[in-house]
Parts: structure tokens; sequence; C-alpha cells
């Protein structure tokens, strides 16, 4: 079962990569409550995110710029698991702060996530 963050609770994360097969190789983009982040690993094996004020259609767009077969798919459970655990290691700190604060706008929050198209 994922980790449950403060950025998950009450719905289900969504971890996507433009490729399927061998993750590391392509892009990797975790949706949370307050958007999307791209999972940028580094040369020495260290992971950051990085907010993408995109919707998932302009996301698309994005990842089609360089390549025009690019799309977004669904990666696998163990896969995604270890995303997720990543992501909330490294986002921590943004609980502090009140624009990224689940208990500042709970309602506001829950119908973003319902807003994009996934």
């Amino acid at each position: 079962m994922a980790p449950d963050g403060q950025y998950f609770q009450g719905i289900e994360p969504r971890v996507l990569g433009t490729n399927p097969r061998n993750p590391e190789a392509g892009r990797i983009f975790v949706w949370t409550k307050i958007g999307w982040f791209e999972r940028v690993a580094g040369p020495s094996g260290n992971v950051a995110f990085a907010l993408m004020p995109q919707s998932e259609n302009e996301l698309r767009n994005l990842i089609s710029q360089n390549n025009p077969s690019a799309d977004l798919f669904e990666l696998d459970a163990e896969y995604r698991d270890m995303v997720i655990q990543e992501f909330n290691e490294q986002t921590l700190s943004y609980g502090d702060v009140s624009e990224f604060s689940e208990e500042d706008h709970p309602e506001e929050d829950s119908q973003l996530y319902h807003q994009h198209d996934l």
C-alpha cells in the first residue's frame, strides 16, 4: 500500500511517467492536492520534486514538444510507492507553509484534485 503523506490524505496519488518499462529513463510526474510535480534525479542519485504549474493537458503538450509520440503512462505499483515515499520525504517542510496546508483549505484542495482530467 502506498504511503499516505500529507499531500495524499483522502485521495489516490497519481504517478505518471513517459517510459512505463524503464521509468528512470523517462520523465516522472506526481499529482498531489496542490498540483503536478516532476521528479528530478541528480547525478549523484539525489531526488528532488519541482512544481509544474500545468494541467494534465498542458503537461502532455509539454512532454510532446521534443517527442511528438511521447505520452504519460501509469507506472506500476512498486515504482509508484517508491516515488510517493521519496516525495513525502522531500516535501515534509511544505506542511508548515499555509498555502500548502490541508487545514487551511480542505474543500478547495478536494475540488482542485477533481478539476484535473485524469
